[in-house]
């Protein structure tokens, strides 16, 4: 009989909801504790999913629950260190919320403490999972629309590390995780936008440079065109366009079709979760690790710095901080 896995959840906020359903959805998963330092919600969210064991200090239940996988669903600023505790109390699998981390240098840490203790981090860039950015990833693959050469992603309503990062992460996942070159990026800030207790900015373009020379563009923030993880994938032969605002989530053209959109079929989609069992099972990464990612933050915060610094960033970008929290902080913005 194969391993039933012991899973425990810190916060139990709104974003805890989608994990424990997934959970509950995974066959070889059962969610034993719960910690959270409200006790209400505590009971509330126990009674809710009948989860027996409830605890308001997290290190208590890492000591007393015999957990395999712990899912993190905290504000931002605790993710870091909450990893990194959790991970040296040998679990075998994370899966933390995004953003990943505050900065890069935390982020960095993440991935180095996990490693040492052999922990199989994940960041919760769910999106990975969805049948339609799969299918595109599928097509490009195959010469679909023979070379790719550009990338041009929409996301509105929200700042790059909140809503953005999936955007971005989608972006290279779409591109087989490729590299990025360079990174040329321009932030805008009105007023004292704060998100999540993290600082934030108004709108944010990017323009990267992946090693094969294809080019990345991504806009986002709540002054852009319509669309929502919209993503152009332009290729020699055809292009695939997803998300498309009032229309399908994902449709192609290519010589083929003569022109015409058609839509591809979309098989069935499996959750971060049923992919976090597949990875502690063979002993492999998980779609959406920890180094993943690391890399989707750090172009994230090269947009940043190529916005605070005024020029093109290369890769790796060195700044361990945030480079919009200087900017904010050295009143620039």
């Amino acid at each position: 009989m194969k391993k039933t896995y012991r899973v425990g959840i810190i916060g139990c906020g709104g974003i805890s909801h989608m994990h424990t359903k997934w959970y509950l959805a995974e066959e070889r998963t059962e969610v034993v504790a719960i910690s959270d330092i409200d006790s209400d919600r505590l009971k509330a969210y126990s009674q809710q999913y009948d989860i027996g064991e409830t605890h308001t200090d997290f290190v208590t239940m890492l000591e007393q629950s015999d957990l395999d996988i712990v899912s993190i669903c905290t504000r931002p600023k605790f993710h870091a260190p909450l990893v990194i505790e959790v991970a040296k109390h040998q679990v075998k699998g994370i899966l933390s919320e995004k953003p990943m981390a505050e900065n890069l240098g935390q982020a960095r840490q993440m991935v180095e403490v996990c490693r040492k203790y052999q922990v199989n981090l994940a960041i919760d860039h769910q999106l990975r999972f969805n049948s339609p950015y799969v299918v595109a990833k599928q097509l490009i693959e195959a010469g679909e629309i023979g070379d790719v050469f550009r990338l041009h992603a929409i996301c509105g309503g929200g700042d790059l590390k909140d809503n953005a990062t999936h955007t971005v992460d989608l972006m290279r996942y779409i591109l087989g995780d490729l590299p990025v070159e360079w990174v040329i990026g321009q932030i805008d800030r009105q007023g004292t936008e704060v998100k999540y207790d993290l600082y934030s900015e108004s709108f944010s373009l990017g323009y990267f440079k992946f090693f094969n020379n294809i080019r990345g563009i991504i806009e986002s923030g709540n002054d852009t065109a319509a669309g929502y993880h919209h993503i152009f994938c332009y290729g020699t032969e055809g292009e695939i366009e997803l998300a498309v605002p009032g229309g399908p989530m994902i449709r192609q053209r290519t010589s083929s079709t003569d022109g015409k959109w058609v839509t591809p079929d979309l098989p069935p989609e499996i959750s971060p979760v049923n992919d976090m069992v597949a990875a502690l099972d063979t002993n492999r990464p998980h779609r959406s690790s920890g180094e993943q990612g690391l890399a989707t933050l750090e172009l994230l915060m090269a947009v940043y710095e190529s916005s605070r610094r005024r020029k093109r960033i290369y890769l790796p970008l060195e700044e361990p901080e945030s480079p919009l929290t200087l900017m904010i902080e050295a009143g620039w913005v």
